[in-house]
């Protein structure tokens, strides 16, 4: 299996990208990994004896940058990392960069399966029950109708039964409240859809306040939606972590934090968010990940792994067959 990484254009140094790929590799051996971005930097880092390819560009698409002026321009890391998938030398692509930019550049050399409407970003949540959750689109598309949910919450079940070994998944639909008439008329269609798709286990619309019960399975919304669910998850998750270590950092909580340690350990290790950093994004022709433009080592790894399963388990190919 060869991986094209995009090493540019992300806020942390390149150097976080290369040890994520780095620890990577050492879990998957049979892997190999194109580096794409500025040779001397990128060289480096390298270590002797490790054997990456690189792919020189030193032009990258910032953060900042205006997608839609900057997609054209042949030359960059993230345009020249999404064509090695495209051309079929790699089999999938990562990046940390501009996100707008990436869905463009995915859509335009990737493309969508025939018969997806719109591709979109799927990550991994952990759950209270430890069973885990898909949140889609969590930023692809701000703008969906009903047809588009209806399509994510297909490919979303498709994944949760190909790679997390799930046989009926639960879908649910965001919104403010549970029954029918609330919402928009997009959430009204897709209720309408996903009910009338006996093949699919749709339980109708969910709130968010029961989103880490872990009660449903696939999470649908528009991306605009999802990515304010995404992030406000994440958030949360963050500060009560951060809350339990402080608390325990007092000397009269010591003895507790002795007794229950591994307790701590364990919480604190299943809702770290670096541990899922990765943003599938499903519907496309060719198997693509998106990581936080802030990523780290840790992340990188995390988005890379995620990488590794949709390529192993053919997910694009699984859906292709049956989107239909």
């Amino acid at each position: 299996m060869i991986l094209s990484v995009d090493v540019m254009g992300f806020e942390n140094n390149v150097s976080e990208a290369i040890n994520g790929c780095r620890v990577f590799l050492k879990h998957h051996k049979n892997c190999e990994i194109i580096l794409v971005g500025d040779e001397k930097l990128i060289k480096d880092l390298i270590k002797p004896g490790e054997k990456f390819t690189i792919v020189h560009t030193n032009e990258f698409i910032k953060q900042t940058d205006n997608p839609i002026a900057v997609i054209r321009n042949k030359n960059t890391s993230m345009y020249k990392a999404i064509e090695l998938a495209a051309n079929g030398k790699a089999d999938g692509v990562l990046s940390a960069g501009n996100t707008g930019a990436y869905v463009s550049l995915c859509f335009l050399l990737l493309k969508t399966i025939e018969g997806v409407n719109k591709p979109a970003f799927m990550p991994y949540l952990p759950t209270i029950n430890k069973k885990g959750l898909v949140l889609l689109d969590c930023g692809a598309n701000t703008q969906c109708n009903g047809e588009d949910l209806y399509q994510f919450g297909v490919m979303g079940s498709l994944y949760c039964k190909l790679i997390r070994n799930i046989k009926n998944p639960k879908i649910g639909v965001i919104n403010i409240g549970t029954e029918d008439k609330k919402g928009f008329e997009y959430h009204h269609k897709a209720n309408e859809l996903f009910k009338a798709d006996k093949k699919l286990n749709y339980t109708g619309f969910v709130e968010t306040r029961e989103l880490l019960n872990g009660e449903v399975d696939v999470w649908v919304a528009d991306g605009y939606t999802g990515n304010i669910v995404l992030k406000t998850a994440e958030g949360a998750l963050k500060g009560v972590s951060s809350v339990i270590k402080h608390g325990y950092k007092k000397p009269w909580n010591l003895l507790g934090a002795i007794f229950s340690i591994g307790v701590i350990k364990s919480i604190t290790s299943t809702f770290n968010y670096k541990n899922n950093a990765g943003a599938f994004v499903i519907g496309l022709n060719k198997s693509a990940v998106k990581t936080h433009g802030s990523a780290d080592a840790q992340q990188f790894c995390s988005a890379l792994n995620m990488l590794f399963s949709v390529v192993d388990k053919k997910v694009v190919e699984q859906i292709r067959n049956n989107i239909k």
